[in-house]
């Protein structure tokens, strides 16, 4: 069961600014995924004020020839071999697709090594406040996992899975009462402040009923869920009054107790359920794995989502 901290209720809220991006790094993989991302892409940055947006396609770099023929290895390191007119031919199609009225400034650059390490350095050196991925459904084509990248990136993440829509209707927020879940609720108001026709906010808030056998208490099971699920809703009342007092009111709260599968399932079958169009999470949660890396919930959603854009805030 979670419970407000008091770290998590201490201090009045600063006032919400609306969401920009400074500086994006977009990673592409020269293939069809390509496609959503710059479909989104086009979306999110007619919609959100976007600065300049860096395009990087990663060649991985193989050690070959110690480990097969010369003309084996030539063979297989051909295929990934991307011309000078290919190379071309995409940044064309970025900045037909994303300068139209815009302006953005692009830029898009090709190198070798390790996708992510390359990805992730490069996001350091230009700054970039929001990185951006696409995931193709049951697969990494171009070898970064959406959660590697989510948890070593310094800043903002954007998972934008291929069969994607480019539409924010209802944006779903799941809440643990941390201070990442603070985080996200906080961006996701700010992001709502920049659409244009501003979407459906939902808080989801996924608990537990604790083993009664430890309670001494004379109720029944059901009117020990009803009296935990006040108590919830009296929390979530005290959260937004505190963190978001000028938005609360344009939050629709939502309460789920668990009794089966992991948190992670829960989110994503109430997102598909009620067709959220993009998913803002923090980055880490209460449990001392959370506290260590990013959170589990956080990676399992990733790994498991195919259709649902996510923000993953740090």
């Amino acid at each position: 069961m979670m419970s407000l901290s008091k770290t998590s209720m201490a201090n009045p809220a600063t006032a919400i600014q609306p969401f920009q991006v400074r500086q994006a790094m977009v990673a592409l993989e020269l293939g069809p995924t390509d496609n959503k991302i710059l479909e989104y892409l086009d979306f999110f940055t007619k919609e959100v004020p976007t600065g300049a947006a860096y395009f990087l396609h990663v060649l991985p770099k193989f050690d070959l020839l110690n480990t097969m023929m010369e003309r084996e290895a030539e063979a297989l390191i051909s295929n990934y071999e991307i011309n000078d007119e290919v190379v071309s031919r995409m940044e064309r199609k970025i900045r037909s697709r994303l300068t139209d009225d815009q302006t953005i400034h692009i830029e898009f650059d090709v190198k070798e090594g390790n996708p992510l390490e390359e990805l992730l350095e490069d996001t350091n050196d230009v700054k970039a406040d929001l990185v951006v991925i696409g995931q193709k459904s049951g697969v990494s084509q171009h070898g970064i996992l959406a959660k590697n990248l989510a948890r070593k990136a310094q800043c903002n993440a954007l998972v934008i899975p291929d069969k994607a829509k480019a539409q924010i209707k209802r944006i779903l927020v799941p809440v643990d009462f941390s201070e990442y879940s603070i985080k996200a609720l906080r961006t996701a108001i700010a992001l709502n402040l920049e659409l244009f026709e501003p979407a459906e906010v939902v808080c989801l808030n996924i608990y537990e009923v604790p083993n009664l056998s430890v309670y001494k208490i004379q109720k029944t099971k059901e009117q020990f869920q009803e009296m935990l699920e006040k108590d919830h809703r009296d929390a979530f009342e005290a959260f937004l009054n505190t963190h978001i007092p000028e938005h609360k009111d344009e939050v629709r709260v939502e309460l789920i107790c668990r009794e089966g599968a992991g948190v992670a399932q829960y989110i994503m079958d109430y997102a598909y359920d009620k067709k959220a169009d993009l998913i803002v999470m923090g980055a880490k949660g209460h449990s001392q794995v959370e506290l260590l890396l990013m959170g589990s919930v956080t990676e399992k959603v990733l790994a498991v989502n195919e259709s649902i854009p996510t923000l993953v805030v740090k």
